[in-house]
């Protein structure tokens, strides 16, 4: 009965340490299809950010031509004529108008600027002839219509500036040898296919990677074709939405996901089943001769099965070197287990947090800046200096929205003032003028940060009227009996009397909740940053309101 007590006892151990292996093999396995799966978003996501990007340079370079040809209606004859006389009848046509411009020319321009084009093709819709040109012929040639767009070709109309009516379409084909090396550097043993649709499901980009098979080719084509790219079967996808025209599938072949996740799962498992076995066979062979150890390691083993992770054999005893040893290795494989766990964990954890800061990146407002900068540089490489300063301002006010500092002085804040307001310009730019005064010697006095900016806002939130194309607006200081004065003056529209005794009252109440207006945040801010601050507000002889601070002079 004792023996049979005893073998109860070893297989009890054999079972505890069964578990606690299979329990940490079952934690790894979890881990590693964990691991694969992010692994497979974040190649797919990759190869989607890529595309896009080298998409959105393609389109953008499409748009340039056409709206070049669309520029003037004179282009838009030029080319025409261009399609339906000889080259000597063309040629006079060019000498006979001014401004002079010769199409073929522009061309070659095009394919220069662009080292990536590799066609341009011109419809317009009157005519049954079309311009082709390309890297070998740059000049272009004349053929026959093709009315039907084909694949891996970008378009973008051509509009008459006079009608604004579509007459015509500018086609671009782009040379890709460069994505596609940058896509094969990424993971290739999934069977990776990408594709770039067009609305329609026209195929403008494709890639496969080495190990895609044609029928896997077929079969994804066979579902653009019948316009099913929604979980087409046998495929993961990701999808990836460009410019609201366009969109990226990123394909993997279920099948081989399947496959590369069982490879990997498998070691664990024949590492598991060996350690297993091994375990068993070894306690078989010498529990019959070392009895008393045994039992203490089967009692260190259920201890461990009761979560209690920093059990260990006790090895004082060492008159069985073997027993010794084995207890030694039960220790250290103890010790590995709990500190795989930890490791895993550990790792986990990290990669949630690099996870993190990842998505913080993408919609990090110095991010949003930077990739500004660098629309501003571009457009400026297209001499588009109008966009460029645009964009230039508007990154100016981004930078100095997530600016720490508090205070600022009134020279930087009149600046942003001043970025805000071009901004407005920009979008009327026969409806809206402005000034700003700041005399030199008031330019470096203090003040919070964001105090001018909500005054101005103020203005185009209640007075302006782009309906009209007097609107008016001015920002000045000045120094007046050893105190500062801003006023900020539009030309919008009269409060009553009542509504003015209201306003003047309510900007200097405390603020009690996140609710209060910007005149109250402005005067409760200037209040606390300045010496003896007065605000008012009133109508003004130009029809509209003034907004006047003031305080006494520091620097």
């Amino acid at each position: 009965m004792k023996n049979l007590s005893l073998y109860k006892l070893m297989k009890i151990f054999i079972a505890v340490s069964a578990g606690v292996i299979l329990l940490a093999a079952s934690f790894y396995i979890a881990t590693v299809i964990n691991n694969f799966t992010s692994e497979n978003a974040q190649i797919q996501t990759t190869a989607a950010n890529r595309v896009s990007i080298e998409l959105q340079k393609n389109i953008l370079i499409t748009n340039n031509v056409s709206d070049y040809v669309s520029e003037n209606t004179q282009r838009i004859d030029n080319i025409e004529s261009y399609l339906k006389n000889n080259p000597s009848e063309y040629a006079e046509y060019c000498l006979n108008h001014e401004p002079y411009f010769n199409w073929p020319d522009t061309s070659k321009d095009f394919f220069i600027k662009n080292p990536t084009l590799q066609k341009i093709e011109i419809r317009l819709m009157d005519s049954n002839k079309e311009f082709q040109a390309t890297t070998q012929n740059t000049s272009g040639r004349i053929v026959n219509t093709k009315r039907k767009n084909i694949h891996n070709m970008l378009y973008s109309s051509i509009i008459n500036p006079q009608q604004e009516t579509v007459v015509g379409v500018v086609g671009a084909q782009f040379n890709d040898d460069t994505i596609k090396e940058t896509l094969s550097q990424l993971e290739n043993t999934r069977h990776m296919q990408v594709w770039a649709l067009t609305e329609d499901d026209r195929p403008v980009f494709q890639y496969f990677d080495k190990n895609v098979t044609q029928k896997e080719k077929d079969l994804v084509k066979k579902a653009i074709d019948r316009k099913q790219t929604k979980n087409i079967p046998g495929f993961v996808e990701n999808v990836r939405t460009v410019d609201n025209e366009y969109r990226i599938l990123v394909l993997y072949d279920k099948q081989a996901l399947n496959l590369i996740l069982i490879n990997r799962i498998a070691g664990v498992i024949a590492i598991a089943a060996i350690i297993l076995f091994a375990l068993f066979v070894s306690f078989m062979a010498i529990f019959d001769h070392y009895r008393k150890q045994l039992n203490l390691i089967i009692s260190t083993t259920h201890a461990v099965s009761e979560n209690d992770s920093e059990a260990r054999i006790d090895t004082t005893d060492s008159r069985f070197e073997d027993l010794t040893i084995l207890s030694n290795s039960i220790n250290h494989m103890l010790d590995e287990i709990n500190n795989n766990i930890n490791t895993i964990y550990k790792l986990r954890i990290a990669q949630q947090e690099a996870h993190m800061k990842s998505l913080q990146a993408q919609i990090s407002p110095h991010f949003m800046a930077n990739t500004l900068e660098y629309i501003r540089m571009s457009a400026l490489d297209i001499g588009a200096s109008d966009l460029a300063k645009v964009v230039y301002n508007f990154a100016a006010l981004l930078r100095s929205n997530v600016s720490s500092q508090v205070q600022t002085t009134l020279k930087k804040e009149a600046k942003l003032v001043g970025n805000y307001v071009y901004l407005y310009q920009v979008r009327f730019p026969d409806k809206l003028a402005y000034q700003i005064v700041i005399p030199k010697e008031l330019e470096q006095v203090k003040l919070p940060k964001f105090s001018l900016q909500p005054l101005v806002e103020n203005y185009f939130i209640h007075g302006v009227n782009f309906a009209q194309n007097n609107n008016a607006l001015e920002v000045k200081a000045y120094l007046k009996d050893k105190r500062v004065v801003i006023e900020v003056i539009d030309n919008g529209k009269h409060l009553n009397s009542q509504e003015l005794e209201k306003i003047n009252k309510k900007i200097k109440q405390p603020i009690v909740s996140d609710m209060s207006i910007g005149l109250q945040n402005v005067y409760a801010r200037m209040k606390n940053y300045t010496k003896n601050f007065a605000m008012e507000i009133s109508n003004n002889i130009y029809g509209g309101i003034t907004v006047k601070l003031s305080f006494d002079y520091e620097i």
